[in-house]
C-alpha cells in the first residue's frame, strides 16, 4: 500500500501541450511536449493511429533558453477569414493569427525541371500551371492592402526561372512599399543564360540559390543528379553581374550536415552573396515524405553542426530567435565580412542591441536608430582597444550609409550587405513536429487567389492537396 511519502519517478517530465498533427490519418490532434535524458521532444496523441514521438531540441538548455524569448509580435491589420473550425482549419488570416505577414512567398509555376528526392513541394507534371501577369497583379494589390509596406516578397514554383512570362511578373511584383523581390531557383537555367541573369540585375531581384552540397556523390542522393558543377556556374554567373544572392543549404544529417562550413565559406569568396539560409530537411511533401535517413535535425544541432564544422570561429551564442518569428521557426546570426574572415555582431552589440534594431521586421531596417547604436558602440569598443580595423571598418560603414544626401532605409540595407554575412537557420514543420502554437505566429504566408494568406507549413501540410494547380495524389500516396 504506498503511503503519502511514495513518489513515483519517471524518466521524463512533461512541459506543455499543443495540438501536432498524425502522420498516418493527417488529422489535427493533442500533442504533449516533453522532456527525456535532458532532450526536448513531441509527442501526437492519435485517438484512431496511436502515439508518434518527433525530436524538437537535442539541448534541454537551449530549448528553455529561446522558448522563453521575447516574440515582437505585429497582430495583423486585417482578417480575411473567420475562426469556425479552429487552427489550422480557417487560414487566412483568421483572428486566431497572432502575427502580421512579414514575408509572402507565392508560386508562379508547377512545373520543374528536377525530380528531387529531398522535396518537400508537390509538382504536377501532367497539368501546367504557370501564373498569369494579371493574377500576379491582382496578388500585389491585395498584399498591399493587407499590409503597407513589406521587408519582402519571395518568387518560388516549381522552378521559377521555367515561367515563360517571368520578367513581366516580376515588373508588376516591383514597388516601391516592397522591399526587395526574392527569386528561388535550383540555378540550371541560370548557370547558362546569361540574358536572363542580366535582366535580374537589372530589375534588382535577389536570387535565393538551392546549394546543398559540395560532393557529387551527395547531390545524386538528394537532388538525383550531379548538380555541382552546374551550382557554382550559376554562382560565378551571378556574381559576375552583381545579382545579390543567398545560398540555401537543406541541412539533412548524416548525409551533407559536416558541410556546412564549406558552404559559408564559399559564401565569403564572392561578395554578392548577402547571406546563408539553412533550412532542416522536412519529411513532407513529394520526395522527402519517404527520404531515408530519417535523422531529424532541430535549429540547436544545425547551430552546433555550424560551430563544430568551423572549428569554434563561428559559435553557438553568435545566433539567437529571429524576434519577429517563433523561437523555434528562425535563429540567425549577423556577421561582419572582413578579409576573407567573419566576425559576429555580438563581439560588438549585446543580442538584446541587436533585437531592438530588427523589431518586429525581418531584417534590420538602418534608420536614425541603428547609426546611433552602432556609433555608440564603436565609442565603446574603442573605449576598450578592441579590434582597431574592426572599428575603422565599421565606421567607413556607416559613411557610406550615412551620407549627406539623404538615403531611404531599404537604399542604406542595400550598401550595407555588401560588408555583412547573416546566416538564418529556418525550420520548416513537417507531419510529425507540426505544432499551432507556431502556425499562429507564423510571419512566411502563401497568398492564395488574391483574397487569402496562410502560413506556408499549414499550407504545405493541409492546403495544399487542395490545390490541384500544385497537387494530385500520386504514387507516393
Amino acid at each position: 500500500m504506498k503511503t503519502d511519502t511514495d513518489v513515483e519517478t519517471r524518466d521524463y517530465a512533461y512541459y506543455k501541450t499543443t495540438r501536432g498533427m498524425c502522420r498516418k490519418c493527417r488529422k489535427v490532434v493533442n500533442a504533449r511536449i516533453f522532456e527525456k535524458e535532458s532532450r526536448i521532444f513531441q509527442e501526437n496523441l492519435c485517438p484512431e493511429c496511436g502515439r508518434s514521438i518527433a525530436l524538437i531540441a537535442e539541448d534541454r538548455d537551449w530549448y528553455f533558453r529561446h522558448v522563453d524569448f521575447r516574440l515582437q509580435a505585429t497582430p495583423p491589420e486585417i482578417f480575411q477569414t473567420r475562426s469556425v473550425s479552429g487552427c489550422p482549419h480557417d487560414c487566412g488570416l483568421c483572428p486566431w493569427h497572432e502575427n502580421g505577414p512579414h514575408l509572402p512567398v507565392f508560386s508562379i509555376t508547377n512545373a520543374c525541371n528536377l525530380d528531387c528526392p529531398i522535396c518537400f513541394t508537390y509538382n504536377r507534371q501532367d497539368s501546367r500551371y504557370d501564373m498569369p501577369v494579371s493574377e500576379m497583379k491582382r496578388t500585389i494589390d491585395f498584399l498591399l492592402r493587407t499590409r503597407p509596406e513589406y521587408d519582402l516578397i519571395n518568387i518560388t514554383g516549381g522552378e521559377p526561372t521555367l515561367h515563360p512570362d517571368l520578367i513581366e511578373l516580376i515588373k508588376v511584383a516591383r514597388d516601391e512599399r516592397i522591399g526587395r523581390i526574392t527569386l528561388n531557383s535550383n540555378g540550371i537555367r541560370l548557370a547558362e543564360d546569361l540574358s536572363l541573369v542580366k535582366q535580374l540585375k537589372e530589375l534588382g531581384v535577389y536570387v535565393i540559390l538551392s546549394f546543398n552540397t559540395l560532393d557529387s556523390a551527395t547531390s545524386r542522393k538528394i537532388h538525383g543528379v550531379d548538380l555541382v558543377d552546374t551550382k557554382i556556374r550559376a554562382l560565378e554567373n551571378l556574381a559576375a553581374h552583381g545579382v545579390g544572392v543567398t545560398l540555401l543549404n537543406v541541412m539533412i544529417g548524416d548525409i551533407n550536415d559536416h558541410e556546412i562550413h564549406d558552404i559559408i565559406a564559399l559564401s565569403t569568396k564572392y561578395p554578392n552573396v548577402r547571406s546563408v539560409t539553412i533550412q532542416n530537411m522536412t519529411f513532407t511533401g513529394q520526395g522527402g515524405s519517404g527520404f531515408a535517413p530519417r535523422k531529424r535535425v532541430t535549429l540547436d544541432m544545425a547551430v552546433k553542426n555550424i560551430e563544430t564544422a568551423s572549428g569554434g570561429a563561428i559559435r553557438r551564442e553568435h545566433f539567437f530567435p529571429l524576434p519577429s518569428n517563433h523561437p523555434l521557426c528562425y535563429s540567425i546570426g549577423y556577421f561582419f565580412k572582413m578579409n576573407g574572415r567573419l566576425i559576429s555582431f555580438t563581439d560588438l552589440l549585446s543580442i538584446e542591441e541587436i533585437n531592438g534594431l530588427i523589431g518586429p521586421h525581418y531584417f534590420i531596417h538602418p534608420d536614425d536608430q541603428f547609426h546611433d547604436v552602432m556609433r555608440d558602440a564603436i565609442a565603446r569598443s574603442w573605449a576598450d582597444s578592441r579590434n582597431e580595423a574592426l572599428l575603422q571598418h565599421i565606421r567607413l560603414l556607416l559613411k557610406r550609409m550615412y551620407p549627406p544626401q539623404a538615403l531611404t532605409p531599404f537604399e542604406r540595407q542595400r550598401i550595407a550587405e555588401e560588408s555583412i554575412l547573416t546566416i538564418y537557420i529556418h525550420s520548416h514543420m513537417d507531419e510529425d513536429n507540426f505544432d499551432i502554437s507556431r502556425i499562429v505566429s507564423c510571419t512566411d504566408l502563401v497568398p492564395v487567389d488574391g483574397e487569402r494568406l496562410i502560413p506556408a507549413c499549414a499550407y504545405n501540410l493541409f492546403y495544399r492537396m487542395k490545390d490541384e494547380r500544385f497537387y494530385k495524389q500520386d504514387r507516393n500516396e
